[in-house]
């Protein structure tokens, strides 16, 4: 029998969303060399203000899977539902990116030779790496629960009423890592062989390094009403935490960029102590708001539930859309220079754009037979998937 849909999550989905799309849309604008130094930092403000973006999908994969499959994982089934409803989806957006990139180009065993090292080391979809991290969580989720589960059982033998020690020893394991990946690793990658060279390179694209978010969400989708507790009485201590980590990243990206153009986002890596305290604070507010928005049934409740709905789909596209947009946006920069000097403005506008675009196709592709090999899940079974 399924279980009650959790609806803060669709809200959260939607919202995460939206956030990525945002910072895509930053990207194309924050890095230019005829970009204000005003421009450039509100859109760092913002950026960064946003960067919960990823991993809130990955906590909501980790109170999803655990929600709907503690207890009764048949892993074959599971994994094959999985594979049909994430890579399918991925593999004909790959090709169509390669397409639309490489027109002219003619199929043949060098074509599927490049769409085949695409799909491993995805270069063109610059954020298909995130579907190369977040499958291995689900190829490895019976080891996730097994681990849950043993958490549990100590917690009753214990007699203890929360799963707060798994979550500490987690985080502060957590914290470790993320100083190993920002402090440690970029200075000693060519001391490890060629492979351990190319896995710290793409460590954003390990598990590992988004462990804690997948963990996280699956204590929250264990203990679920006691942590809807928690966090609606969090609102004092974690907005503190939130200005104390806003403030001291906005700090660092300063001292690293300084009045010097273009500012260099590479300050802000999500991998990073300072960065991940910022983003579990966003995390907790965010889940808040979710739940201040799920309460009550309003226009935007049901905006963010139906963007959370196609949001997968939908964020495999968006970035060739972002892409295509960019080059008629330069255009018309050509035309009406001044506008150069409005760079927020005409990232929001982006913004908006893409993301209405993208989701609304992918509700579009969703209605036609076998639109749901380019889309995804949409929510339509009861079931949280």
């Amino acid at each position: 029998m399924s279980k009650e849909r959790v609806k803060e999550w669709d809200v959260i989905r939607g919202i995460a969303f939206l956030a990525i799309v945002l910072q895509h849309s930053i990207g194309q604008f924050a890095y230019r060399k005829d970009t204000s130094l005003l421009d450039a930092y509100t859109l760092a403000a913002t950026y960064h203000f946003i960067k919960f973006g990823v991993p809130a999908f990955v906590l909501l994969t980790g109170a999803a899977l655990v929600y709907n499959h503690y207890g009764t994982l048949n892993y074959s089934m599971f994994i094959r539902k999985r594979s049909i409803d994430i890579l399918i989806p991925y593999f004909l957006w790959t090709v169509i990116y390669y397409i639309t990139m490489f027109p002219g180009k003619s199929i043949n065993v060098e074509w599927f030779k490049d769409v085949g090292q695409q799909l491993i080391a995805p270069t063109l979809g610059y954020h298909f790496w995130f579907i190369i991290m977040i499958f291995q969580f689900y190829l490895l989720f019976p080891l996730f629960l097994k681990v849950l589960t043993w958490a549990i059982r100590r917690r009753d033998q214990n007699e203890v009423s929360t799963l707060n020690p798994l979550l500490v020893l987690t985080a502060l394991g957590y914290m470790f890592l993320m100083w190993v990946s920002y402090k440690y690793l970029p200075s000693h990658a060519s001391s490890y062989p060629s492979f351990m060279q190319y896995l710290i390179t793409n460590r954003n694209s390990n598990f590992l390094f988004y462990s804690f978010y997948f963990i996280f969400g699956a204590v929250i989708a264990i203990e679920l009403e006691r942590w809807r507790k928690i966090i609606n009485r969090s609102f004092r201590w974690n907005l503190i935490l939130l200005i104390v980590a806003y403030g001291w990243t906005g700090y660092e990206l300063f001292i690293g960029t300084g009045y010097n153009l273009p500012i260099n986002l590479n300050w802000s890596t999500t991998l990073k102590p300072s960065m991940f305290m910022l983003v579990f604070a966003e995390l907790v507010a965010l889940y808040m708001i979710g739940m201040k928005v799920a309460q009550t049934k309003n226009t935007l409740q049901a905006l963010t539930a139906w963007i959370g709905k196609y949001s997968y789909g939908a964020y495999l596209v968006h970035a060739l859309l972002l892409g295509q947009l960019i080059i008629i946006i330069d255009a018309f920069l050509l035309i009406h220079p001044a506008l150069k000097q409005q760079y927020v403005i005409v990232t929001f506008g982006a913004f908006l754009i893409v993301a209405v675009v993208s989701t609304l196709m992918c509700y579009m592709l969703s209605k036609i037979p076998f639109g749901r090999y380019l889309t995804g899940p949409t929510g339509v079974k009861k079931k949280l998937v």
